[in-house]
């Protein structure tokens, strides 16, 4: 399966996340505009209601004060008292003039209770009868009011809105005698309230009956259409309030407010527009949070590759240093495969020479077995001078053979001896094989741990074929010592056994010269025997010896093998890493 590189998977993810962040400050922006939007147009609702209420309140206050002015003056109040004096009639209606004139509405009206005479705009209108339901306001007023009262109403023919202020006259001892008032048109309030009004906000104008009554649109105040007609959001309970209340829905935000001078109540309302999601400060913070994090992940990229490029040196280093392992291995594995088969070819060298030492033994067993039948020759040597010579043709027969064996024999120690220089030529290569492991290992350092181990196994190897190899040499030397015994002694016979057949005539005489020579050619025989039967022993302890080596080699070798596909393996997986890295 194809491996994907670490550098395209960083780049990518890092793509990614940059991505992601820049969606998130994106959602961060809007949210934040958002809220910030939200709170700049409550706030500027609010101050708008709060100065639309002032400045309309301000505006009455003042028509108000005036009002209760007029009917505190005191020419007004001695006219009340006597209405049917000319002199005090004609003060009050210059009185009356003057405040006329400072009204906006340029209207004024006042009755008293003497007479009952009701006059509009310093004129006579008609004479208020208290019985009458249509006049039941004036009763209203006079005695049931504390200080004022008032009315509005929408005249569509002059397309103005009046607000009729009602107040008392009391006289000196605070009793009523009257009332007088003014008409202020509200029109002319409202339409200044509009002024400067932003183009994104409404504001409406209604009474506690949920009436408008101001609306940048005059021509709906005629019809009395309901505030909860035009925001169906809104219900009768949350339009009444008694201080300034703010109201959020999904169309948009309202501030509400009470104008408690004249009952009325104060709404504006900013719908809610995609425009309204983005503020300026909100853009600049996403801006900010997107270079931010362009930064993080610019600097995440260099410290990820700059540790990549590391990483990615150190493991060529690795590689280089695990190919050189690998190599030398391969000089080791081939190394022990010579070796093995020099153990191979020496192990089949010394079952021959166990084969030859055996037969030898057999031989030396016929000799023996020979010289019992010369000692029986030699009891029957009285009776038949033939026989004896017979019987010394035979044995210089066997001394012959015995000659020829041990011949045979001093050319297998000659074979024993050229193995002996071979296994010690094993050693010294064995040794320098083990000396240059160990320089190996140690330039490998921490790589070359598993080389040391293997470097000390083939140096206790060749310590121990050294030992093997000594005491193989002093068992030669030993054979090499009795082979040249025997020698002596075969040529010692062999002479002793001509001079019978030279002097057969005279083998009577000497009979017992022979025989006494015979019992120790017998003793010789066993002793040759005995050395043989050693030295067929010393072979098999230096075959099995040797079987020990070759197998510690065929170990040793496995180990060596073993060492080498580890390192193969660090190789391929170090070749992966760099690969999966990417280079550089």
């Amino acid at each position: 399966m194809h491996k994907k590189n670490i550098r395209k998977v960083v780049k990518f993810f890092s793509l990614v996340f940059m991505i992601i962040v820049c969606f998130a400050a994106v959602c961060v922006c809007i949210i934040f505009s958002r809220i910030s939007n939200k709170q700049k147009i409550r706030a500027q609702l609010e101050q708008i209601a709060s100065q639309k209420n002032l400045e309309f309140q301000a505006s009455l206050n003042s028509q108000i004060t005036l009002a209760l002015q007029m009917c505190k003056s005191p020419v007004i109040i001695e006219y009340f008292l006597n209405p049917d004096d000319k002199e005090l009639t004609a003060q009050a209606l210059k009185e009356f003039s003057a405040y006329q004139n400072s009204f906006l509405g340029k209207t004024s009206f006042w009755a008293n209770n003497k007479d009952l005479k009701f006059y509009s705009d310093l004129k006579y209108s008609y004479t208020i009868d208290p019985e009458n339901p249509n006049d039941y306001w004036y009763k209203m007023t006079v005695f049931e009011t504390e200080v004022y009262n008032f009315n509005i109403n929408y005249n569509p023919e002059l397309n103005k809105t009046m607000l009729w202020l009602n107040v008392v006259v009391r006289d000196k001892n605070d009793n009523p005698i009257g009332m007088a008032g003014t008409g202020i048109p509200l029109s002319e309030f409202i339409n200044d309230m509009y002024r400067d009004m932003p183009q994104n906000i409404q504001m409406y104008l209604y009474n506690d009956n949920l009436e408008i009554t101001g609306a940048k649109d005059s021509s709906i105040l005629a019809d009395k259409h309901l505030i909860t007609e035009y925001y169906k959001n809104l219900s009768k309970d949350s339009v009444l309030c008694k201080s300034l209340t703010s109201i959020e829905d999904k169309t948009g935000e309202y501030i509400l407010a009470p104008i408690e001078v004249i009952g009325w109540n104060i709404l504006l309302f900013s719908p809610k527009t995609i425009a309204n999601s983005f503020t300026k400060d909100g853009f600049m913070f996403g801006l900010v949070i997107i270079f931010l994090a362009v930064i993080i992940i610019a600097v995440y990229i260099w410290l990820i590759n700059n540790i990549l490029g590391v990483a990615t040196t150190h493991l060529v280093d690795t590689k280089s240093k695990a190919g050189s392992q690998v190599e030398v291995m391969d000089q080791v594995s081939s190394i022990m495969q010579e070796n093995v088969d020099y153990l191979d070819s020496f192990g089949n060298l010394i079952g021959d020479q166990i084969k030859q030492i055996a037969t030898s033994v057999d031989n030396t067993s016929e000799l023996m077995n020979d010289l019992e039948a010369m000692n029986i020759l030699r009891k029957e040597s009285n009776e038949s001078a033939s026989d004896l010579q017979e019987s010394s043709q035979n044995g210089n027969s066997h001394i012959v053979n015995i000659t020829e064996k041990i011949a045979e024999l001093e050319e297998c120690t000659k074979r024993l001896s050229s193995a002996n220089a071979l296994i010690a030529s094993i050693t010294s290569k064995t040794n320098l094989l083990a000396m240059n492991a160990s320089i190996e290992a140690s330039h490998a350092g921490e790589q070359g741990k598993g080389f040391a181990v293997v470097a000390k196994e083939i140096r206790a190897l060749a310590e121990k074929s050294r030992t093997q190899q000594q005491d193989v040499s002093r068992a030669i030397d030993d054979i090499n010592n009795m082979v040249s015994e025997m020698v002596a002694y075969s040529q010692t016979a062999k002479t002793s056994f001509d001079e019978i057949v030279e002097n057969t005539k005279i083998v009577q005489k000497n009979f017992q010269n022979m025989s006494n020579k015979l019992e120790s050619e017998a003793s010789l025989v066993q002793t040759i025997s005995a050395n043989l039967q050693n030295v067929k022993n010393t072979s098999q302890k230096i075959n099995q010896s040797f079987a020990e080596m070759k197998q510690s080699n065929q170990l040793i070798r496995r180990e060596v093998h073993e060492a080498n596909d580890s390192s193969n393996q660090l190789l391929t997986i170090t070749d992966e890493l760099i690969k999966t890295m990417g280079e550089k």
